[in-house]
């Protein structure tokens, strides 16, 4: 067998094999696009997570300068989760100091809990009413 007829014979046997990369390529293109999107809406839940934390804290900390001002430290945890268009509302966040119902005392622990019903992109079909997060930060009116 002389150079040019496997030369000849290897053009031909690339030429038949032309149609199969784009079957293969159609086959594996969802499974890419599914791994794609799942790491795109894991990004986003962490995101979410990270936003309702710091609100929280937000929350937490204006409770520490303002111990009276419930109303204040539900808008200061709502504004932080807003900044970062997570949109929480003032029913999703609770406040709770241990002793006192008006006014959270000196040297007591003020507990605020930011809730938010993250809605997933790719498994809805699984979790059709989302999925619930909660945080919770301590911390101590000094």
């Amino acid at each position: 067998m002389n150079k040019r007829n496997l030369v000849k014979g290897y053009r031909s046997l690339i030429l038949t094999h032309h149609g199969q990369s784009m079957v293969e390529f159609a086959l594996v293109l969802p499974l890419l696009v599914l791994i794609v999107a799942g790491i795109f809406d894991l990004g986003r839940a962490f995101f979410a997570s990270i936003t309702i934390t710091n609100a929280a804290r937000v929350g937490a900390r204006y409770g520490t300068l303002h111990p009276s001002d419930f109303t204040g430290m539900v808008s200061a945890a709502v504004i932080e989760a807003q900044d970062s268009n997570i949109i929480i509302t003032p029913a999703d966040v609770d406040i709770a100091c241990p002793i006192d119902v008006v006014r959270c005392a000196p040297t007591q622990p003020i507990t605020v809990t930011v809730n938010y019903n993250y809605n997933d992109m790719l498994f809805g079909f699984f979790f059709p009413s989302g999925i619930q997060m909660q945080r919770q930060e301590v911390m101590v009116v000094p």
